[in-house]
């Protein structure tokens, strides 16, 4: 069974320029008085991607690696911690998308961070002066957007069907909610929440 608490030590590859803004993103919330980590930003980004990008490709064979090689120094690897839950919803994402998590959260970067960025910059900290002066702007800017996305929330249940030296046979179901149907209190349950 998989175990929200536990985490799976991976990396992703990414270009330089996203590597930048990442690190940008980082010092914009530290200047705010919110200390992140990498980990914890891509955290979010990738749930941030889940909820907003469905895909249209066909279903491949497995998700793609990139993390194998770097040609041309193109890439640039970035250490991930991320809760194994999480990490197996981007692996089957992956595998129907057919593209690899280290894209999917490329994408994620440039896409999505912006947004994540507003939703987080719009709530001041108390007794934080620099936080109170530009939680306005950011307030802003979300409210600007056409369509802000919701609070979610995912929940997840695992069955093993078999588990010997020579197989092993599980499925992993998860659902995403409204923030507001989850407070309704339609959880099915038995169900785990991730986040």
């Amino acid at each position: 069974m998989i175990n929200q608490y536990e985490h799976h030590r991976t990396s992703i590859t990414i270009t330089p320029k996203c590597k930048r803004r990442l690190k940008a993103a980082l010092l914009i919330l530290r200047r705010n008085g919110r200390e992140y980590s990498e980990s914890e930003l891509l955290r979010q980004l990738a749930m941030l991607y889940l909820q907003s990008w469905r895909g249209s490709k066909l279903k491949s064979a497995t998700a793609r690696r990139y993390n194998i090689t770097i040609k041309n120094l193109k890439y640039v690897r970035v250490s991930w911690y991320i809760d194994k839950v999480l990490y197996s919803i981007l692996w089957e994402r992956g595998v129907h998308s057919g593209m690899s998590v280290s894209r999917m959260l490329e994408f994620a970067l440039k896409r999505y961070m912006p947004r994540l960025m507003e939703d987080i910059l719009r709530n001041p900290i108390k007794g934080n002066a620099t936080s109170k002066r530009n939680a306005a702007y950011w307030q802003k800017r979300y409210e600007q957007r056409a369509r802000p996305k919701p609070k979610i929330v995912i929940t997840y249940a695992a069955k093993t069907h078999r588990n010997s030296i020579i197989r092993l046979k599980f499925r992993l179901y998860y659902r995403i909610w409204l923030f507001s149907d989850f407070l309704d209190g339609k959880i099915p349950p038995g169900w785990a929440i991730l986040f």
